[in-house]
């Protein structure tokens, strides 16, 4: 996400850079509603954690963009109107083509990113396919810092 903050104009990253954004708690990574949680379609009263927009990485220094996913996204203290056209636009830029990372997986693969300055999602793939996936996690800082 260091790209998609550099790709932004200006007067964007000044904004942005006062503002939070409410990463959803009400569906989990593949969509589903997460046990116990009441489906809630407006972000503003949705289940989340607030986090800074923008993040400072604390190893490199650099700013990075922090977005979350964007279904049920809101940005702290505009309407829903405005929260969503500016998601709208800074998701413009974070989701471009040219700053993407495509695998083209082989057997024997091994990817690894720092989910602090990343953002990733997968295409699609044959369910009858064999995969092996593994996580590991490294203690690293509690929450993100602006």
């Amino acid at each position: 996400m260091y790209a998609a903050y550099e790709a932004l104009p200006d007067d964007l990253k000044r904004r942005a850079a006062k503002l939070r954004i409410k990463h959803d708690g009400t569906y989990n990574s593949g969509g589903y509603l997460r046990a116990g949680v009441t489906a809630i379609d407006d972000p503003r009263v949705s289940s989340g954690v607030f986090h800074p927009l923008i993040c400072t990485h604390p190893e490199t220094g650099r700013c990075c963009l922090y977005l979350g996913r964007r279904r049920n996204a809101y940005i702290e203290g505009l309407s829903l109107k405005q929260s969503e056209a500016l998601l709208d636009e800074i998701w413009s830029y974070a989701t471009r083509r040219e700053i993407a990372w495509y695998n083209r997986w082989r057997v024997g693969d091994i990817v690894l990113w720092d989910n602090r300055c990343t953002m990733h999602r997968r295409e699609p793939f044959d369910p009858g396919a064999r995969r092996i996936m593994l996580r590991t996690q490294i203690k690293g800082e509690t929450k993100p810092t602006a």
